[in-house]
């Protein structure tokens, strides 16, 4: 048995295919990961690893196409058993691939919404694959709901509550951190935000990762002469829990004005729940649904005196409550993960 893992983008903008890694690893199953170098930081003698002339998230139809000539030269000459392939765009352009050469020997993994779903029958993919991941409940809100193959995979790898960090919120009430950990997007809300808190001597405004919009956050602080709110710029794997664990808060914040926003569960969600770190969203959001019932942190409906509400949450946190929450929360998420693992032994069978 030997699986391709097909990858859109860097590996540490994809923290879910270790997920899959996992899982092969320990039943020594032979796997290469094909993927997308779009930053140019992994290793370039690595044939798997695909780049081009650009540097950044964003690509054309034409480059994507040149990719898919890299992905089908490799795959005549090297012969999979089966193919996992992430992400709506690659499901486009190795549909005819998928349908004729792995009918019912593929996975294929959905973490986000592309306008490009619109432009070709994803019915007709998922029908032939042997299941289709999906990383949130709320994506079956625009798959096709007759499809009965959909499985949850949450973006965590954690197996048991008995591992979580403890509740620690910071004690220096005068001063609260709030962070933004992870590729940064989203930039109209997050503007809108850093407005409402600018130069707030209660209140500072964290941005760990790097993304398409740091420089213009970057030219917008300086331009309006923003001193509490700070981009620190990619970070490595092995700090990203002290970049959590330094903050009273991590920033969530989506407007619901776009179905991927109204519907995903990001990154953050997971990870500062384990680290017992409250979040700020908005609501009119999946997240915000998920925030609120589990009392996972504060979900406002407007950014006005939002720092007051985030003083008087921190003033008023009810940390049994939220502890509750939060394992009842991951317990939920340990349990869909469970069924996610067992359909992929089954797979690899």
């Amino acid at each position: 048995m030997k699986i391709a893992l097909i990858c859109p983008s860097n590996m540490l903008y994809m923290p879910y295919v270790s997920n899959y890694e996992s899982i092969l690893k320990r039943n020594k199953i032979e796997y290469d990961i094909i993927n997308w170098d779009r930053f140019n930081i992994e290793d370039k003698d690595n044939h798997l690893r695909y780049r081009d002339l650009k540097i950044g998230h964003q690509r054309s139809f034409l480059d994507y196409y040149k990719y898919r000539k890299f992905i089908i030269n490799h795959l005549k000459v090297t012969q999979y058993d089966k193919i996992i392939v992430f992400g709506l765009q690659l499901i486009y352009f190795l549909k005819g691939l998928l349908n004729k050469k792995y009918k019912g020997q593929y996975i294929i993994d959905i973490r986000d919404r592309n306008k490009i779903i619109d432009f070709f029958n994803i019915s007709k993919s998922i029908k032939n694959s042997t299941f289709t991941v999906i990383s949130s409940t709320g994506y079956k809100e625009w798959l096709p709901k007759s499809s009965d193959k959909y499985i949850i995979n949450h973006n965590t790898q954690l197996s048991s509550i008995s591992e979580l960090n403890k509740v620690n919120q910071i004690q220096d009430k005068e001063r609260i951190n709030i962070a933004y950990v992870g590729a940064i997007r989203d930039y109209q809300i997050n503007i809108d935000f850093i407005n409402c808190l600018k130069n707030n001597n209660r209140i500072n405004l964290y941005f760990h990762g790097e993304g398409d919009i740091n420089k213009k956050i970057q030219m917008y602080l300086e331009d309006n002469k923003i001193r509490n709110v700070y981009l620190t710029g990619r970070y490595k794997k092995e700090n990203e829990k002290d970049l959590y664990m330094n903050n009273n808060l991590i920033n969530v914040l989506r407007y619901n004005d776009g179905i991927n926003n109204k519907t995903a569960l990001p990154n953050r969600l997971y990870n500062a729940t384990i680290y017992g770190k409250p979040l700020v969203a908005f609501e009119g959001t999946h997240l915000g649904e998920d925030i609120s019932k589990y009392n996972l942190g504060i979900v406002v409906d407007s950014f006005e005196r939002v720092g007051e509400k985030i003083i008087q949450y921190l003033d008023n946190f009810d940390q049994e409550r939220y502890e509750e929450g939060r394992r009842c929360f991951l317990n939920k998420v340990i349990k869909e993960n469970n069924n996610f693992e067992n359909k992929i032994e089954e797979f690899i069978r």
